[in-house]
Protein backbone atom coordinates (compact mmCIF):
# COMPACT_ATOMS: atom_id res chain seq x y z
CA UNK A 1 0.00 0.00 0.00
CA UNK A 2 1.38 3.50 -1.19
CA UNK A 3 0.94 6.40 1.39
CA UNK A 4 -2.01 8.95 0.24
CA UNK A 5 -1.47 11.98 -1.33
CA UNK A 6 -3.40 15.25 -1.36
CA UNK A 7 -1.02 17.49 -2.75
CA UNK A 8 1.98 16.30 -5.33
CA UNK A 9 4.74 16.17 -2.35
CA UNK A 10 6.74 13.75 -1.06
CA UNK A 11 5.14 12.60 2.95
CA UNK A 12 6.09 9.83 5.44
CA UNK A 13 4.01 7.52 5.75
CA UNK A 14 1.81 7.33 8.71
CA UNK A 15 2.95 4.12 9.43
CA UNK A 16 6.34 5.52 10.36
CA UNK A 17 8.08 4.07 7.03
CA UNK A 18 9.12 5.58 3.55
CA UNK A 19 7.40 4.15 0.03
CA UNK A 20 7.87 4.28 -3.10
CA UNK A 21 5.21 7.81 -3.93
CA UNK A 22 2.31 6.71 -6.46
CA UNK A 23 1.92 8.34 -9.74
CA UNK A 24 -0.96 8.32 -11.63
CA UNK A 25 0.24 8.44 -15.38
CA UNK A 26 2.94 5.78 -14.45
CA UNK A 27 2.02 2.13 -13.76
CA UNK A 28 4.26 -1.22 -13.74
CA UNK A 29 4.51 -3.42 -17.00
CA UNK A 30 3.18 -0.47 -18.83
CA UNK A 31 4.99 2.15 -20.81
CA UNK A 32 5.44 5.76 -20.61
CA UNK A 33 4.53 6.94 -23.93
CA UNK A 34 7.53 8.43 -26.55
CA UNK A 35 9.81 8.36 -23.23
CA UNK A 36 10.48 4.91 -21.94
CA UNK A 37 9.52 1.46 -22.61
CA UNK A 38 7.85 -0.89 -19.72
CA UNK A 39 11.51 -2.10 -18.51
CA UNK A 40 13.01 1.56 -19.47
CA UNK A 41 10.57 2.73 -17.02
CA UNK A 42 11.25 0.36 -14.55
CA UNK A 43 14.74 1.07 -14.25
CA UNK A 44 13.91 4.59 -14.08
CA UNK A 45 11.35 5.08 -11.47
CA UNK A 46 10.50 1.94 -9.97
CA UNK A 47 13.43 0.30 -9.20
CA UNK A 48 15.15 3.24 -8.33
CA UNK A 49 11.87 4.42 -5.99
CA UNK A 50 11.65 1.69 -4.16
CA UNK A 51 15.39 1.28 -3.37
CA UNK A 52 15.52 4.98 -2.45
CA UNK A 53 12.84 4.11 -0.26
CA UNK A 54 14.38 1.11 1.54
CA UNK A 55 17.75 2.43 2.27
CA UNK A 56 15.76 5.44 3.81
CA UNK A 57 13.90 3.26 5.70
CA UNK A 58 17.31 1.18 6.82
CA UNK A 59 18.93 4.76 8.39
CA UNK A 60 15.50 6.11 9.70
CA UNK A 61 14.92 3.06 12.16
CA UNK A 62 13.95 4.06 15.08
CA UNK A 63 13.16 7.83 14.93
CA UNK A 64 10.62 10.00 14.38
CA UNK A 65 8.88 10.45 10.55
CA UNK A 66 9.85 13.47 9.39
CA UNK A 67 9.07 14.68 5.60
CA UNK A 68 11.36 14.31 3.30
CA UNK A 69 11.54 18.06 2.74
CA UNK A 70 12.41 18.87 6.47
CA UNK A 71 15.13 15.95 6.28
CA UNK A 72 16.88 17.63 3.15
CA UNK A 73 16.66 21.34 5.02
CA UNK A 74 17.16 20.39 8.79
CA UNK A 75 20.02 17.37 8.14
CA UNK A 76 22.44 18.52 5.22
CA UNK A 77 24.54 20.26 7.16
CA UNK A 78 25.17 17.01 9.42
CA UNK A 79 27.84 14.15 8.31
CA UNK A 80 26.92 12.09 10.65
CA UNK A 81 23.44 12.10 9.08
CA UNK A 82 24.47 11.96 5.24
CA UNK A 83 23.16 8.85 4.27
CA UNK A 84 19.69 9.94 5.82
CA UNK A 85 19.98 13.09 3.83
CA UNK A 86 20.93 11.52 0.48
CA UNK A 87 18.47 9.19 -0.17
CA UNK A 88 15.82 11.30 1.36
CA UNK A 89 17.32 13.95 -1.86
CA UNK A 90 17.49 11.16 -4.31
CA UNK A 91 13.99 10.25 -3.56
CA UNK A 92 12.42 13.55 -3.78
CA UNK A 93 14.56 14.52 -6.84
CA UNK A 94 13.48 11.44 -8.74
CA UNK A 95 9.44 11.93 -7.78
CA UNK A 96 9.74 15.76 -8.78
CA UNK A 97 11.00 14.99 -12.26
CA UNK A 98 8.82 12.20 -12.56
CA UNK A 99 5.97 14.28 -11.88
CA UNK A 100 6.27 16.55 -14.80
CA UNK A 101 7.02 13.64 -17.08
CA UNK A 102 3.60 12.63 -18.30
CA UNK A 103 4.46 11.23 -21.84
CA UNK A 104 4.09 12.07 -25.47
CA UNK A 105 2.75 9.26 -27.71
CA UNK A 106 3.69 11.24 -30.70
CA UNK A 107 7.23 10.30 -29.69
CA UNK A 108 8.97 7.67 -30.62
CA UNK A 109 11.23 5.17 -28.53
CA UNK A 110 14.01 4.12 -30.35
CA UNK A 111 13.68 0.42 -31.02
CA UNK A 112 17.46 -0.16 -30.32
CA UNK A 113 20.32 1.65 -28.82
CA UNK A 114 21.44 4.86 -31.07
CA UNK A 115 24.61 4.73 -32.40
CA UNK A 116 27.72 6.83 -32.31
CA UNK A 117 27.10 7.91 -35.74
CA UNK A 118 24.21 10.65 -33.77
CA UNK A 119 27.14 12.32 -32.26
CA UNK A 120 27.90 13.60 -35.89
CA UNK A 121 24.54 15.07 -36.51
CA UNK A 122 24.22 18.74 -36.72
CA UNK A 123 21.38 19.89 -34.31
CA UNK A 124 18.07 21.31 -35.77
CA UNK A 125 17.32 24.48 -35.85
CA UNK A 126 13.51 24.69 -35.76
CA UNK A 127 11.85 27.40 -36.15
CA UNK A 128 8.89 26.30 -33.90
CA UNK A 129 9.82 24.53 -30.66
CA UNK A 130 7.55 21.85 -30.15
CA UNK A 131 5.74 21.53 -26.85
CA UNK A 132 5.62 25.42 -25.57
CA UNK A 133 4.47 25.87 -22.45
CA UNK A 134 2.26 28.54 -24.29
CA UNK A 135 0.65 25.93 -26.38
CA UNK A 136 -0.53 24.22 -24.04
CA UNK A 137 -2.36 27.71 -22.42
CA UNK A 138 0.42 27.84 -19.37
CA UNK A 139 0.87 31.42 -20.64
CA UNK A 140 2.06 32.66 -16.91
CA UNK A 141 5.23 30.37 -17.21
CA UNK A 142 5.93 30.79 -20.61
CA UNK A 143 6.01 34.67 -20.17
CA UNK A 144 8.11 34.36 -17.13
CA UNK A 145 10.46 32.16 -18.83
CA UNK A 146 11.08 34.68 -21.96
CA UNK A 147 11.39 37.41 -19.15
CA UNK A 148 14.06 34.94 -17.58
CA UNK A 149 15.87 33.44 -20.42
CA UNK A 150 15.37 35.94 -23.90
CA UNK A 151 13.17 33.37 -25.79
CA UNK A 152 12.07 29.71 -25.01
CA UNK A 153 14.20 28.94 -27.89
CA UNK A 154 17.49 29.25 -25.92
CA UNK A 155 15.34 28.77 -22.39
CA UNK A 156 14.81 24.77 -23.54
CA UNK A 157 18.89 25.17 -25.21
CA UNK A 158 19.62 26.31 -21.65
CA UNK A 159 18.25 23.27 -20.05
CA UNK A 160 18.36 20.42 -22.50
CA UNK A 161 22.59 21.35 -22.88
CA UNK A 162 23.14 21.48 -18.47
CA UNK A 163 21.54 18.05 -18.60
CA UNK A 164 23.56 16.68 -21.62
CA UNK A 165 26.56 18.01 -19.67
CA UNK A 166 26.02 16.19 -16.91
CA UNK A 167 27.87 12.91 -17.10
CA UNK A 168 27.02 11.00 -14.81
CA UNK A 169 24.22 11.01 -11.61
CA UNK A 170 22.40 14.18 -11.25
CA UNK A 171 19.31 16.43 -12.04
CA UNK A 172 18.61 19.81 -14.14
CA UNK A 173 16.55 22.14 -12.68
CA UNK A 174 14.51 25.31 -13.53
CA UNK A 175 14.17 27.05 -10.63
CA UNK A 176 12.74 30.45 -8.97
CA UNK A 177 15.03 32.62 -7.09
CA UNK A 178 13.71 33.43 -3.73
CA UNK A 179 14.14 37.13 -2.50
CA UNK A 180 15.78 37.26 0.52
CA UNK A 181 14.70 39.32 3.56
CA UNK A 182 17.13 42.27 3.42
CA UNK A 183 15.96 42.87 -0.37
CA UNK A 184 12.41 42.81 0.74
CA UNK A 185 13.22 45.31 3.27
CA UNK A 186 14.67 47.13 0.34
CA UNK A 187 11.67 46.82 -1.78
CA UNK A 188 7.71 48.06 -1.29
CA UNK A 189 6.11 44.95 -2.96
CA UNK A 190 2.45 44.38 -1.49
CA UNK A 191 2.75 40.84 -1.91
CA UNK A 192 0.37 39.57 1.24
CA UNK A 193 1.79 35.40 1.65
CA UNK A 194 2.82 35.02 -1.25
CA UNK A 195 6.78 34.01 -1.69
CA UNK A 196 8.45 36.91 -3.67
CA UNK A 197 10.98 35.73 -6.29
CA UNK A 198 12.84 37.69 -8.73
CA UNK A 199 14.12 35.67 -11.90
CA UNK A 200 14.13 31.97 -12.82
CA UNK A 201 17.44 30.03 -13.57
CA UNK A 202 18.46 26.63 -14.72
CA UNK A 203 21.28 24.93 -12.60
CA UNK A 204 22.50 21.53 -11.90
CA UNK A 205 22.81 19.12 -9.06
CA UNK A 206 25.27 16.00 -8.71
CA UNK A 207 24.33 12.82 -7.44
CA UNK A 208 22.40 13.33 -4.11
CA UNK A 209 22.62 17.05 -4.47
CA UNK A 210 19.22 19.52 -3.48
CA UNK A 211 18.44 22.51 -5.30
CA UNK A 212 16.79 23.35 -1.49
CA UNK A 213 20.84 23.46 -0.28
CA UNK A 214 22.05 24.55 -3.45
CA UNK A 215 23.95 27.40 -2.09
CA UNK A 216 24.23 25.88 1.66
CA UNK A 217 27.51 25.25 3.24
CA UNK A 218 26.51 21.43 3.73
CA UNK A 219 29.23 20.16 1.92
CA UNK A 220 31.87 21.91 3.63
CA UNK A 221 31.25 19.35 6.80
CA UNK A 222 32.26 16.67 4.30
CA UNK A 223 35.54 18.71 2.98
CA UNK A 224 36.45 19.18 6.69
CA UNK A 225 36.28 15.66 7.34
CA UNK A 226 38.46 14.80 5.19
CA UNK A 227 41.10 17.64 5.61
CA UNK A 228 41.12 16.77 9.44
CA UNK A 229 41.70 13.04 8.54
CA UNK A 230 44.01 13.53 5.77
CA UNK A 231 45.97 16.09 8.27
CA UNK A 232 46.09 13.09 11.03
CA UNK A 233 47.19 10.77 8.66
CA UNK A 234 50.24 13.08 7.68
CA UNK A 235 50.80 13.74 11.50
CA UNK A 236 51.32 9.64 12.30
CA UNK A 237 53.51 9.83 9.00
CA UNK A 238 55.40 12.77 10.65
CA UNK A 239 56.35 13.90 7.14
CA UNK A 240 57.16 17.69 6.77
CA UNK A 241 56.02 17.60 2.67
CA UNK A 242 53.83 20.17 2.65
CA UNK A 243 49.95 18.26 1.50
CA UNK A 244 48.67 19.79 -1.59
CA UNK A 245 45.50 18.30 -1.33
CA UNK A 246 44.72 20.05 2.22
CA UNK A 247 45.64 23.30 0.91
CA UNK A 248 43.26 22.33 -2.18
CA UNK A 249 40.66 21.31 0.23
CA UNK A 250 41.12 24.56 2.43
CA UNK A 251 40.71 26.50 -0.89
CA UNK A 252 37.84 25.15 -2.07
CA UNK A 253 36.29 25.55 1.79
CA UNK A 254 37.34 29.13 2.19
CA UNK A 255 35.97 29.78 -1.82
CA UNK A 256 32.82 28.15 -0.80
CA UNK A 257 32.59 30.06 2.70
CA UNK A 258 33.04 33.33 1.34
CA UNK A 259 30.21 32.68 -1.33
CA UNK A 260 27.57 30.96 0.24
CA UNK A 261 24.46 33.69 1.08
CA UNK A 262 22.61 31.93 3.94
CA UNK A 263 19.55 33.73 2.61
CA UNK A 264 19.95 33.15 -0.84
CA UNK A 265 17.45 30.27 -1.90
CA UNK A 266 15.79 28.39 -4.52
CA UNK A 267 12.37 26.81 -5.62
CA UNK A 268 12.54 24.22 -7.71
CA UNK A 269 9.54 24.42 -10.35
CA UNK A 270 11.17 21.18 -12.92
CA UNK A 271 13.44 18.80 -13.11
CA UNK A 272 15.01 16.49 -15.61
CA UNK A 273 16.79 13.39 -14.73
CA UNK A 274 20.06 13.19 -16.56
CA UNK A 275 21.21 10.14 -14.95
CA UNK A 276 22.13 7.31 -16.86
CA UNK A 277 19.55 4.57 -15.13
CA UNK A 278 17.17 6.63 -16.33
CA UNK A 279 17.94 6.70 -20.47
CA UNK A 280 20.35 4.41 -21.14
CA UNK A 281 18.09 1.40 -21.45
CA UNK A 282 16.42 3.04 -24.05
CA UNK A 283 18.66 5.11 -25.62
CA UNK A 284 21.61 3.79 -25.17
CA UNK A 285 25.12 5.29 -24.43
CA UNK A 286 24.85 7.51 -27.29
CA UNK A 287 21.32 8.54 -27.29
CA UNK A 288 21.25 11.06 -24.38
CA UNK A 289 20.33 14.17 -26.65
CA UNK A 290 17.29 12.16 -28.09
CA UNK A 291 16.12 11.24 -24.71
CA UNK A 292 16.35 15.12 -23.44
CA UNK A 293 14.26 15.72 -26.46
CA UNK A 294 11.85 13.28 -25.88
CA UNK A 295 11.34 14.74 -22.07
CA UNK A 296 10.95 18.09 -23.31
CA UNK A 297 8.55 17.37 -25.64
CA UNK A 298 6.77 14.73 -22.58
CA UNK A 299 6.79 17.44 -20.46
CA UNK A 300 3.51 18.79 -18.52
CA UNK A 301 3.65 22.24 -18.02
CA UNK A 302 0.59 22.41 -16.42
CA UNK A 303 2.46 20.92 -13.56
CA UNK A 304 5.59 23.18 -13.69
CA UNK A 305 2.90 25.46 -13.89
CA UNK A 306 1.14 24.87 -10.71
CA UNK A 307 4.45 24.97 -8.76
CA UNK A 308 4.33 28.54 -8.85
CA UNK A 309 0.86 28.86 -6.94
CA UNK A 310 2.12 30.58 -3.97
CA UNK A 311 4.98 32.61 -5.89
CA UNK A 312 5.02 36.31 -6.84
CA UNK A 313 7.80 38.33 -9.08
CA UNK A 314 9.14 41.45 -7.44
CA UNK A 315 8.27 44.49 -9.48
CA UNK A 316 11.59 45.44 -8.61
CA UNK A 317 14.48 45.33 -11.75
CA UNK A 318 17.46 46.07 -9.97
CA UNK A 319 16.40 42.33 -7.44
Amino acid sequence: MFCSRSVPRLRACARRWYQRPSLQHVSPDKELPGVFTARGLQNAWFDRADHYAAQLNKYTQGTQETALENIIYEESRSYIKRHITNYASLLYNLEFAMQSLQGNPQNKIPQGPIGRESLLETPATEQLIKNEPRSSGNTELHQLLENSFGSIAEFKTLLLNSALAISGEGFTWLVARKVTQSEMDRVSNSTGDKILFDKLFVLNTYNAGSPFNFNRAGSITTLNKTEKAKEAKSEQNSTTEVDEFSKTLKDIRRAKEEAVDPELAYIPLLAIDSSPKAWLHNYGAFGKRQYLENVWEATEWKVVESRLAGLTRSLDSSI
